[in-house]
């Protein structure tokens, strides 16, 4: 199965999958159903004219059956990994620069988690996508940054 798409940065993907249940009577591995290989390829373009390539193979394992997940289902499942990934962690570890953060000792890691899942969630709050972007926006307008804090959560 193949899949080509198109970036907004220049950036063309295509991804290869290749599943195989032909494992499943060799392996003791509990609950495998598929083995798969997936290859992506990248090119990124400027001005009409490719000016770099790369190559990334990985192999994986999943229990879901060829019935649950084709080809195709497989390839959106690991796309949204990504998107979990750049979505939360990449907000988290950059923007929030929790990895950066010297408060591991004790409980202090943990309750630092928690009061970045409130940021993040008080920007989604705020109806903003670019978690940068609404720290720079909340620190030049603290009244908004207080007012967020201090109004109850809609469900929209």
């Amino acid at each position: 199965m193949h899949l080509r798409r198109q970036c907004r940065c220049g950036r063309l993907e295509t991804r290869t999958i290749t599943t195989s249940e032909m494992l499943n009577t060799y392996s003791a591995w509990p609950g495998l159903a598929q083995v798969y290989r997936l290859e992506r390829q990248f090119q990124w373009w400027r001005n009409g004219r490719c000016y770099r390539t790369s190559c990334e193979v990985e192999f994986g394992i999943t229990s879901l059956t060829r019935k649950q997940a084709s080809p195709l289902r497989l390839l959106n499942i690991r796309r949204t990994h990504w998107g979990i990934e750049t979505g939360l962690h990449y907000r988290r570890d950059v923007t929030l620069k929790e990895d950066a953060t010297r408060m591991t000792s004790g409980d202090m890691g943990k309750v630092m988690a928690s009061i970045n899942n409130l940021i993040l969630a008080l920007i989604r709050q705020a109806h903003f996508h670019n978690a940068a972007q609404a720290r720079r926006w909340f620190a030049a307008h603290p009244a908004h940054a207080f007012a967020l804090l201090t109004t109850p959560f809609s469900r929209s």
